[in-house]
């Protein structure tokens, strides 16, 4: 890299004109747009079976081919987005919610009864791997979009409380807490105030790379059987179906493979870019 593009990169360049922050920013925007558009308009009826039509390749027709069924796969994928980003967001919000609370609350209890059991209830959940985790979860309950927002929200965690409280007690040791204590406000003002919004930041971030993991994790449940249930389409089952079909009709598999892999690619691209924003010193040591 030469001395000038180091300085541009160093600092002179605005944060969200860096590639990863672009691509990851465009990807995701497809990956939305398709999800929002899918409520109002797709090629075909994700669930309309057309026997005659069935395996056709790509075409003009049906851009992405047509399945064993004879349904259009660019309108199942397009489907599939929607019910891949809301599993997401439920898991993901949940997630960040709860486990926020827990970490700012184990932060204010610091080294008390409260911040340990929260802190080892959280050790006790790393202990065990995250996917079959959730697929004991939704096996236990019964699969289906509702029970697999639940077990990827219960896996997201521990995440965010461990990440709160750290950042938490970065915020709690600074002098402007003793001035508020002075000012007479008690834990909870003090924490909704001046704590909370200073690891927002961060916990954005967190939310965006925990998003793509989710999103991950939804399409493995519904691989599995575990996820989103039929007629719904889902991006986990469609590879699921396409692996009779691999060797005569490989785009089964490519496309929604490829919506998989762009759609978690985009979300950690963004993530890796807002994290730049929140903390330029990793910008400036690139």
């Amino acid at each position: 890299m030469s001395a000038a593009e180091d300085k541009v990169l160093g600092g002179k360049r605005h944060w969200w004109l860096a590639p990863s922050f672009v691509i990851g920013a465009v990807l995701a925007m497809l990956v939305v747009a398709a999800a929002l558009v899918s409520y109002v308009w797709t090629p075909y009826q994700p669930t309309q079976m057309m026997i005659l039509n069935r395996l056709k390749g790509p075409s003009a027709a049906n851009w992405f081919g047509t399945d064993q069924f004879g349904r259009d796969v660019f309108s199942m994928i397009m489907v599939g987005a929607r019910n891949s980003l809301a599993v997401g967001l439920g898991a993901v919000g949940i997630g960040m919610v709860v486990g926020t609370a827990l970490g700012l609350a184990a932060s204010v209890r610091r080294d008390g009864i409260l911040d340990h059991a929260i802190m080892r209830t959280a050790d006790f959940t790393h202990a065990f791997p995250a996917v079959l985790t959730a697929i004991m979860m939704t096996a236990i309950a019964g699969p289906g979009m509702l029970n697999a927002v639940v077990a990827i929200a219960v896996l997201n965690l521990p995440y965010f409380a461990r990440l709160a409280r750290g950042a938490a007690l970065q915020v709690w040791a600074q002098d402007f807490i003793q001035a508020a204590r002075a000012a007479g406000l008690n834990n909870r003002q003090i924490t909704l105030r001046h704590v909370l919004p200073n690891i927002a930041g961060i916990l954005v971030v967190q939310a965006t790379i925990q998003f793509a993991l989710a999103v991950l994790a939804e399409a493995g449940l519904s691989y599995l059987g575990l996820g989103t249930q039929p007629p719904n389409p889902s991006w986990g089952r469609m590879l699921n179906e396409a692996q009779t079909f691999m060797a005569a009709q490989p785009w089964l598999a490519i496309f929604p493979g490829a919506a998989i892999a762009l759609t978690v690619l985009g979300f950690n691209l963004l993530g890796d870019g807002l994290r730049d924003a929140v903390d330029p010193r990793l910008r400036r040591a690139r």
